[in-house]
Parts: C-alpha cells; sequence; structure tokens
C-alpha cells in the first residue's frame, strides 16, 4: 500500500468516525462530509465498491434509487416542468455514502465500536449542555432557552442546547445515543459488568431527562419504545432481566415525574389530543365532495369558501397539532398517483390541488416517512425500500440470535444497535420531518449501510469457510 493509499484510509476512517459530529452543524457540513467520505471511497476501493455478494440486496437497493428517479423524471415527461427534479439525482449521494460504508464493514476496514462510541460521546455532551441550560438557565456557549406562549397562562421554555432556536435537540440525542448507549459493552473490561449496567442505567436515565426537557415528545416516545424493544429482544449473559428492570425503572420514574408537574401534563394532553383519529382519517378520506371540484387547483383555502359556512353538511375538525388535515390531504394526493408517485418532494409542489376540500392543509411534507414515501414514489417505490429494510432486520436478526457462534466473529452488541437503531427510525406510526432531508437521509442510510455491510461479511466469511 502506497503511502498516499495509506493517507486516503486513515482520512476516509477519521471522517467516518466523526461523521455524527457534522449533524451538530446543519445540512452544509453533513453533505460536506459526504462528499468526502464518497471521494475518498471511491478513489481507494475503486470497482471494490460495486461489489455486492448477496444480489437480492442489491436489487433492492438499487430499485429504490432507480425508482426515485423515474418517479421524478415522470413527472418532467407529462407535466413539462418539475422544479425539484434534479433532486432525485443528487439524492444519489446517499447510495454512494452506503456503498462506502458497506464495503468499509464487509473488508474489516473500519471498527464500529468506535464509530459507536463517538456517537455516545457526542449525544452524552449534548445531553449534559442541556441539563447545564436547565439548571443556569444557559448552556456552555451561553445560550438561552427558547420560550413559547402556547396557551397555558404560561410560557414553554425548550432547552435546546448548542441547535439555539433549531427545536431538534431531542431528535438529536435519540437517534445518536441509541447508536452510542451500548458501545459501553464494546469497551470496557468484561469482568466489570455490574459497573456497566450501572452506568448504562445512568445513561438512560440522563438520556431519558435531557430529552424531556428539549421539548420534543416524539424523540421521547420513540427512546422509551426503544428501551422496551431492546429488553424483549436482548440476549446477553442471561442477563435480559437486568434490561427489563431498567426499562421498567425508568419508565415509573418518567410517570411519576410527569404526573408532579402541571405544566408537563397539560403539554402531554395537548400532544394526546393531537393524535389523529384512524376512524376519522378513515371516514374522512372516504368521502366525496363532487360540488367542490370546481375550486380544485384554485389555490383557494376551504375556510376561505362559501360552502365552509354550512356546517350541517361539512364537519370541519379542529386543527390541533394539524397531522389530521396534512395526513389527510397527504392520502388525497397518494390515492391520485398510487403506482410511481409525483416525485421527490412533491408534497409541498401538490398540495394545493387539495386545500378546496374540508380539512386539508398544505406544509413542507407530510411529517410522515411512509406517506411521504407513497406520495413521491408510490406503492413500488415504498415496497422497494419496505422490502430492503425488512430483508436486513431479519437476515441480521437471525446473525444475533447466534451469539458467539456467529461466523462473522462481530459482537452482539454492534447487531443489536443497528438493528434497533434502523426499526426506531423507520417506525411508520411516528410523526416525523422529511425522510428525503438531508439530516433524516443521511442518518438513514448510514445505518442501511453498516447493516449490507455486516451482511456482506457474513457472506464473504462463509464463502472463505467453505473453500478452505
Amino acid at each position: 500500500m502506497t503511502i498516499l493509499n495509506k493517507s486516503i484510509f486513515k482520512i476516509l476512517q477519521i471522517l467516518i468516525y466523526l461523521f455524527p459530529l457534522s449533524f451538530i452543524f446543519g445540512n452544509l457540513a453533513i453533505n460536506i462530509f459526504i462528499l468526502l467520505i464518497s471521494s475518498l471511497g471511491i478513489l481507494y476501493y475503486n470497482k471494490s465498491l460495486l461489489f455486492w455478494s448477496n444480489k437480492k440486496i442489491l436489487f433492492l437497493t438499487l430499485s429504490f434509487f432507480f425508482i426515485l428517479i423515474i418517479s421524478t423524471y415522470n413527472q418532467v415527461v407529462f407535466e413539462n416542468y418539475y422544479k425539484d427534479s434534479i433532486k432525485s439525482l443528487l439524492f444519489l449521494r446517499y447510495l454512494f455514502l452506503l456503498l462506502v460504508i458497506k464495503t468499509m464493514v464487509a473488508k474489516n476496514d473500519i471498527k464500529i465500536s468506535y464509530f459507536f462510541f463517538v456517537c455516545l460521546v457526542i449525544s452524552l455532551g449534548i445531553s449534559i449542555d442541556i441539563v447545564i441550560q436547565f439548571i443556569f438557565n444557559k448552556n456552555l456557549i451561553g445560550l438561552y432557552p427558547i420560550e413559547f406562549d402556547r396557551g397555558y397562562g404560561q410560557n414553554l421554555k425548550y432547552f435546546t442546547g448548542i441547535f439555539g432556536k433549531e427545536l431538534i435537540a431531542g431528535g438529536f440525542i435519540q437517534m445518536f445515543s441509541i447508536l452510542g448507549i451500548f458501545s459501553i459493552f464494546l469497551l470496557s473490561k468484561p469482568e466489570k459488568k455490574i459497573i456497566k449496567y450501572l452506568i448504562f442505567f445512568l445513561l438512560v436515565v440522563l438520556f431519558l431527562f435531557s430529552i424531556s426537557l428539549t421539548g420534543n415528545r416524539m424523540p421521547l416516545i420513540m427512546f422509551m419504545f426503544f428501551l422496551i424493544i431492546s429488553a424483549l429482544i436482548i440476549r446477553v449473559d442471561n442477563k435480559k432481566s437486568y434490561f427489563l428492570a431498567t426499562s421498567l425503572v425508568v419508565f415509573l420514574v418518567v410517570t411519576l415525574i410527569s404526573l408532579k408537574s402541571d405544566l408537563f401534563i397539560k403539554r402531554w394532553i395537548n400532544f394526546y389530543t393531537g393524535i389523529p383519529n384512524p376512524n376519522i382519517i378513515i371516514n374522512e378520506f372516504k368521502k366525496e365532495y363532487p360540488e367542490l371540484k370546481k375550486y380544485e387547483n384554485s389555490g383557494k383555502q376551504f375556510h376561505n369558501l362559501e360552502e365552509f359556512k354550512d356546517v350541517k353538511t361539512y364537519k370541519n375538525y379542529p386543527f390541533y397539532t394539524g397531522h389530521l388535515s396534512i395526513y389527510l390531504t397527504s392520502l388525497d394526493l397518494f390515492a391520485d398517483k398510487p403506482i410511481l408517485g409525483r416525485g421527490i418532494k412533491s408534497f409541498r409542489n401538490n398540495c394545493t390541488q387539495k386545500i378546496h376540500l374540508p380539512n386539508r392543509t398544505c406544509e413542507n411534507h407530510p411529517h410522515n416517512f411512509t406517506l411521504e414515501i407513497l406520495n413521491d414514489m408510490g406503492t413500488i417505490g415504498f415496497f422497494s425500500l419496505f422490502m430492503l429494510v425488512v430483508y436486513l432486520l431479519i437476515v441480521n436478526y437471525k446473525e444475533y440470535k447466534l451469539g458467539g457462534r456467529k461466523i462473522t466473529k462481530i459482537s452482539n452488541w454492534v447487531y443489536l444497535t443497528t438493528i434497533l437503531a434502523l426499526f426506531i427510525q423507520l417506525v411508520p406510526f411516528k410523526s416525523s420531518g422529511s425522510f428525503f432531508s438531508t439530516y433524516n437521509a443521511a442518518y438513514t442510510f448510514l445505518i442501511i449501510g453498516f447493516l449490507i455491510g455486516l451482511d456482506e461479511l457474513r457472506y464473504i466469511k462463509q464463502k472463505d469457510k467453505d473453500n478452505s
């Protein structure tokens, strides 16, 4: 290996280990990291990036990106113009990121435990910074919490730490703490089991507390869901009881704290009230409004129409968090083009077609990964990703269950971490940001890259064993 190749390889490793840091500094930093990782990966591995042992995963992965481009440029052909069409091509940067991660894992060129430990350190640092902001009313760099008047008779404080005015701290901690929290079992000495479990418990408490301070309720729910799922599937020296007990104790502590805070209760009541009722969604989605057809594509909103005054004919539901009307609008758009969808980021470009109907609205995206993918790529695109994710979860979970009998000799904690991280990221019922955003896409395809790499490593090891 030449000095240049060695340098490229070392820089590539460092970039991947430090990749979680880019999520703190925003989309520009994330894209710079992706560009550097992809470029150096192509320089170092060349044709090796294109080698896939498992053709099923290759087909499903390429199908997803191919369908995204086809569904988008289908709008260009039949609608003559689509302003976001170039974004489907730029989205291929996540394919290159996935390829590099997959290849490095398959070749054992990256210590996954180091990456997870960086995730732990960063999420721990963000959490401590938020707790400091809670105690002293400003964080380590002098930023104050964000206050909003939510109509409860007092202002609500969101402790955002280093993220300032962006309300994403809870999501960040949830995502990267899940990747990092099990790294304490990878890096610490095996004989110090009690200390490891104690540290794990303290970390869980800290992450839950800091996420609750951020005011981001869905990340808090997802982190608690992560604890429950991990406690149910974990297989570590018959210590399942430790994790079950941890989840139960933490759940009880969080519940008791919540019941002691009137403000906290009001926030969760508002959250619960705003959860869309599936029956209402189904009933409203089935309704037809032929008399309102004349307003289609007019850009006029229903509450500005004369028909809005006829409360007997039209049921107008409270807006609350807005998810009911967003989901209905998304379902309407999907029903119009259910096979291929309308192309990347199509919701914001087409939602005005439906706002003449009751209980519809416009936003940048549907606030749900499943609905967004169905809107943008139709059922074909959705099932290509769904089948890829399910396949990866199943094959890697089977490896995880083998324990010490795994041919890859990769720690069970690595499998458990990546499986849970992807599962929690793509839970279909949660409200979320945009799947196609830089933040979510980079995180999602990073994890998928790890899981594909682990499966490739299994194929390679098995082939070597069969040939020996």
